[in-house]
């Protein structure tokens, strides 16, 4: 479909990645990750023409039509939901407009009757007549009613602000479509909807994530950024990070090896070096030695840009055992109710998580429980001995731009020694430089991790976060959650990050519009009882006796059943057996060099095919498992 050749881009002194060529297929789903500041937005933009590489080039046809997903929400608050859509394509927008300026005139001068016809033809061929109906089916499509086209995009919810964006993306069909941490600010039923629809999508899709589950979902490749290279690794983001570890592995044995063997040889040449009968012999193991050194180098393990900070919640004293009681709350805004007669407890050292569609009041809960917003009605109550500590999702109308970090933090923590400031700097990545840095000038992940060193600081019993991943790198996240885990208070969190919510939570409270719903347990148990409760749901059967012969019946039925497990089971494995061996096909470093076009097509093709018959024999099976389960 694309491909970037030789690409390299730096700023200063500052070189993201250099020398990169890659191929990107049709049809495929490519993964972007890497640390913070590694050039994952960056190479989008290269990719969208919005930036120009240093060197290199990156080959798109002119004919193939790109789809971005623009994340800016608010720059389109005021536009209609429809109108959006159909100014994704900018050329059918702007005739549409033209000719509404000219309908509006009393009358036409002969050149505007010429302007008028041109346009016209236009509309015909580009299809602009049937427009708004193109734009209408794909918001219903997408789960927008009708009822709601005409009205400003700003009356939607982020969720759903997000898919009509999406919509205004499909409106012009895109062959490539890139898309930039697109489930942030999404909840986890829309990052499903989301993962479903992108697993159908037929073009080439490139896109950069800090959800895990998200890229295991969606991607059948990964390309890693890391210390000015990009390495491109088939399977989704597990698979990349077992390959990668076992690669690391396999070099960590080899250089093994090699010690090993240059040290037998040393001692030889050591002991037999003096004596004149040995010249040649330890002449000649010494060239051994350079040309092991020399192989050394191919193997040599390349340290990785990726960096973890250490985040660490010390409790400076427990709370009692009910730490937070909350009675009949209620919220509304412009007389629409957001949050009705809510009750609930949190018991001590519980790990919550508030789930539900956007929409449904967590972030207001969260502003109410933290005192910086009014309830209506209801009471709200602190346990004894709490002592708490809150990340907004909007977290940066705590900082101020115009200080330094050092400034700020001891602003907040004005009781706290500078030696233990200046520590806890250390932990979350800010150096002597970093910590003399302008607040402002910080990237979203660095003012992530400086409120989070304030809450280090203040050593609180009660944790409350909202979206608290969203600008953290992965390793970032994986640091947080160690942290969390050992964390001796109490949470409460709200999270579209699955992996997170699942590391965490041993409590599931779903905000529903006509309920709480309260889980004892983790995210994944929750999703399986969610799941079967409110999509699988059918009536209880009503069981009478059976005869012999339909005993008779029932056990020939399930053992057809069970040989038809059997035969999708085996189909199932070979099918995956086939792919595997065309991925590793695709995935030699010389197969788009050496390999005609028609060759790659036809195996990617042959791929892909297979793919499509593995899901359908996936799904074929878990019916037949669900029949069995149920005779």
């Amino acid at each position: 479909m694309f491909s970037v050749d030789d690409l390299s881009i730096g700023y200063g002194d500052q070189i993201l990645f250099q020398g990169v060529t890659l191929h990107f297929a049709s049809r495929r789903r490519y993964g972007l990750v890497g640390a913070n500041g590694a050039g994952k937005t960056t190479f989008l933009k290269l990719l969208q023409g919005k930036l120009e590489p240093t060197k290199g080039n990156v080959r798109i046809p002119k004919e193939a039509r790109i789809g971005v997903l623009d994340q800016d929400y608010f720059r389109f608050g005021e536009k209609t939901i429809l109108d959006l859509v159909m100014m994704g394509d900018q050329e059918l927008w702007k005739a549409l407009k033209k000719k509404e300026v000219l309908l509006s005139k009393e009358s036409l001068t002969s050149d505007e009757m010429e302007e008028m016809g041109e346009i016209e033809s236009f509309l015909k061929l580009r299809g602009g007549y049937r427009a708004e109906a193109k734009g209408a089916e794909l918001l219903c499509g997408l789960g927008i009613e009708t009822s709601r086209h005409r009205m400003p995009l700003g009356s939607l919810s982020g969720g759903y602000q997000l898919r009509a964006l999406l919509a205004q993306v499909l409106f012009v069909e895109p062959e490539i479509l890139l898309l930039d941490e697109p489930t942030n600010y999404l909840d986890l039923f829309s990052i499903r909807w989301l993962e479903r629809y992108l697993i159908d999508y037929p073009g080439t899709l490139v896109l950069s994530s800090h959800d895990r589950f998200f890229l295991n979902e969606v991607c059948q490749e990964i390309l890693d950024i890391d210390y000015g290279e990009i390495y491109r690794f088939v399977g989704n983001f597990d698979h990349f990070l077992k390959e990668k570890r076992e690669k690391v592995l396999a070099k960590e044995a080899q250089l093994e090896s090699f010690a090993k063997r240059k040290k037998e040889i040393q001692r030889f040449t050591t002991r037999f070096r003096a004596k004149a009968t040995k010249a040649r012999q330890v002449g000649s193991r010494e060239k051994m030695i350079e040309k092991l050194v020399e192989q050394e180098k191919e193997y040599q393990i390349i340290p990785t840009s990726r960096r973890y900070p250490t985040f660490q919640f010390n409790v400076s004293r427990p709370s009692g055992q009910r730490a937070l009681i909350i009675k009949d709350l209620s919220k509304s805004f412009d007389a629409r109710a957001v949050l009705k007669k809510l009750s609930f407890e949190v018991g001590k050292l519980e790990k919550v998580a508030l789930v539900g569609p956007n929409g449904m009041g967590k972030s207001t809960l969260l502003e109410i429980i933290t005192e910086n917003l009014s309830l209506d009605g209801g009471n709200l109550r602190w346990g004894p001995h709490v002592k708490w500590g809150y990340f907004p999702q909007k977290f940066e109308r705590l900082l101020c731009n115009e200080t330094t970090v050092y400034e700020w933090i001891r602003g907040v923590s004005a009781e706290v020694s500078d030696q233990k400031v200046r520590q806890v700097l250390g932990q979350v990545l800010f150096d002597e430089y970093g910590v003399r840095k302008k607040v402002g000038a910080l990237s979203g992940g660095e003012k992530a991790r400086l409120v989070f060193a304030s809450l280090m600081l203040i050593e609180t019993n009660f944790l409350i976060l909202d979206e608290p991943t969203n600008h953290l790198d992965m390793e970032s996240v994986d640091a947080l959650i160690k942290a969390l885990k050992a964390y001796k208070g109490t949470l409460l969190i709200v999270s579209h990050n699955r992996y997170f919510v699942s590391q965490i939570a041993n409590r599931i409270l779903e905000l529903r519009s006509d309920q709480l719903v309260d889980f004892r347990g983790g995210y994944e148990e929750f999703i399986e009882v969610h799941e079967r409760d409110y999509f699988e749901y059918s009536p209880p059967k009503i069981h009478k006796k059976k005869g012999h012969l339909e005993r008779k019946e029932e056990r020939k039925e399930r053992n057809r059943l069970k040989r038809e497990v059997e035969r999708l089971e085996k189909e199932i494995e070979k099918t995956e057996a086939k792919i595997h061996e065309l991925n590793e096909t695709l995935a030699k470093p010389y197969f788009y060099e050496k390999t005609p076009l028609d060759e790659q097509q036809r195996v990617i093709d042959q791929r892909d095919k297979l793919e499509k018959r593995h899901v359908e024999d996936l799904n074929a099976w878990e019916d037949k498992i669900e029949q069995l389960y149920q005779s």
